[in-house]
């Protein structure tokens, strides 16, 4: 009975996750913070997109298992640490997770050409202006010597499996994804804070999932989790 049990587990389990070919965290940039002794630690977690249950909510207590004290007033911590989510969907065609990353904190995006209403907050501790248009097309693949083509893009097509004139295939499943925003303040302590100027560290993060078909419920708990390792993973 029991190894029967264990069968049909080990089927559904197989059944459940076939669906997703890979996920992953791509970072515009990474947050490498000095040394501190200090262990304080003010944490505010927002979410404009349209998947409120990506929102990572168990930052405090990864925090606090790294030794971090998380105060509900932000003026006595050593540090803020802000995240936004401001973007969760489908990828459009030909927009993958590092042109995204790539765009950088606080830009504008959209999928597959669908630009996204902007989004503005209130309150002092605001960190977003809102997201700002569009994400540029695809670039064209003539150089600027006189009309020349550009051999380096024909032959990086090419490699892609797109030939001349046409556009390379596209990838295999369908990408969901969510893109964050995040604002790392480190304030120092104590009387430091009035002396020292604030520094601040800024990263535009973006969680993925290929999946053989769009599961937003089967992508949440994955991107979540990438989130709450990225965010908390500086500290």
């Amino acid at each position: 009975m029991t190894r029967r049990l264990l069968l049909l587990f080990l089927i559904l389990l197989a059944t459940g996750c076939g669906n997703v070919l890979r996920s992953g965290l791509m970072n515009d940039t990474s947050i490498l913070l000095p040394p501190n002794n200090e262990k304080t630690i003010y944490v505010e977690a927002r979410n404009t997109s349209e998947n409120q249950n990506v929102t990572p909510t168990d930052l405090a207590t990864r925090l606090k298992a790294k030794g971090y004290q998380v105060l509900a007033d932000p003026q006595q911590a050593a540090y803020w640490l802000q995240t936004q989510i401001v973007y969760c969907h489908k990828a459009g065609d030909h927009v993958t997770p590092e042109t995204v990353a790539k765009s950088g904190f606080g830009s504008g995006l959209g999928s597959g050409g669908t630009p996204l209403k902007t989004a503005i907050g209130t309150g002092a501790n605001d960190m977003m202006n809102g997201l700002l248009g569009a994400m540029g097309g695809m670039a064209g693949g003539m150089g600027a010597m006189g009309g020349m083509p550009d051999i380096n893009a024909m032959m990086a097509q090419a490699m892609r499996g797109g030939g001349m004139g046409q556009p390379p295939p596209k990838p295999e499943g369908i990408t969901y994804l969510c893109v964050a925003d995040i604002l790392v303040t480190e304030r120092g302590a104590g009387e430091q804070v009035a002396s020292v100027q604030p520094k601040t560290y800024k990263m535009r993060s973006v969680a993925h999932v290929l999946q053989k078909e769009v599961n937003v419920e089967e992508a949440t708990p994955i991107l979540k989790e990438k989130f709450t390792t990225g965010i908390t993973g500086p500290f």
